[in-house]
């Protein structure tokens, strides 16, 4: 009997951390700024070694492209606000004006001590000037901290957020994005078995791609945590 190829895992699970998040409207104004009326929430956690990101600072963590409205003008803001931080450590998000009608300037904050920073360390716009690419960065002087949590904040009357790109993966928890896609890759997956995958299932998956448990599918033996149930079994 010839089996299913497995589901292109190093793919599908490096794109399913454990929750996603997409524009939210700002109603409770984390940032403080009444101006600014949508949210992206993006995550990283690492509670048990509490080592995160683990490598020298600083890094960048995502990349945000910006639609200009059309009867935009003036500047507006890029803010951030911290759902979560560090333990013993304070949080400063830098704000960035994005200068519709000319060129944006960024600057980079000066690093605090036992302080978690996040900044736009780039902002270019299009050769077309409907877009506005920003760079959105993290420095702190230790990098062995349990994680971060920010919203990043915009004004959707003056930019639409177009696409998130290169996030940074190490320890990622909540994954910025435009849609949800992890309940679309799921489905990928759901096409291969021959049953749907169960509640219990589906947890397990989710540790296999938070790296709490490693998978390692394989066709002849079909021992797999997860590459058992793309061939419905069960035990």
């Amino acid at each position: 009997m010839s089996w299913p190829q497995n589901p292109d895992w190093a793919s599908l699970l490096s794109q399913l951390p454990v929750a996603e998040s997409v524009p939210n409207p700002d109603t409770d104004n984390f940032d403080g700024d009444a101006n600014t009326d949508a949210y992206v929430l993006a995550a990283w956690v690492e509670i048990f070694l509490g080592d995160w990101p683990d490598q020298s600072l600083p890094i960048d963590l995502m990349t945000f492209v910006f639609d200009i409205q059309n009867e935009a003008s003036g500047t507006t803001a890029i803010n951030f606000s911290a759902s979560s931080n560090a333990s013993g450590f304070a949080f400063a998000g830098q704000s960035h004006t994005i200068d519709i009608d000319g060129t944006s300037s960024v600057s980079v904050p000066t690093l605090a001590s036992t302080t978690q920073h996040a900044y736009v360390s780039s902002s270019t716009r299009s050769a077309d000037g409907t877009q506005e690419t920003v760079t959105i960065s993290y420095n702190c002087d230790d990098t062995t901290v349990t994680g971060l949590g920010i919203r990043t904040h915009y004004d959707s009357s003056k930019v639409t957020l177009n696409s998130v790109t290169s996030v940074y993966e190490s320890g990622l928890f909540i994954r910025p994005n435009l849609t949800q896609k992890r309940d679309e890759l799921l489905e990928q997956l759901q096409g291969r078995v021959y049953r749907k995958m169960t509640d219990t299932e589906v947890t397990l998956f989710d540790y296999v791609v938070d790296g709490y448990i490693e998978d390692n599918p394989n066709e002849q033996t079909r021992d797999s945590y997860v590459g058992n149930y793309q061939f419905g079994v069960t035990g």
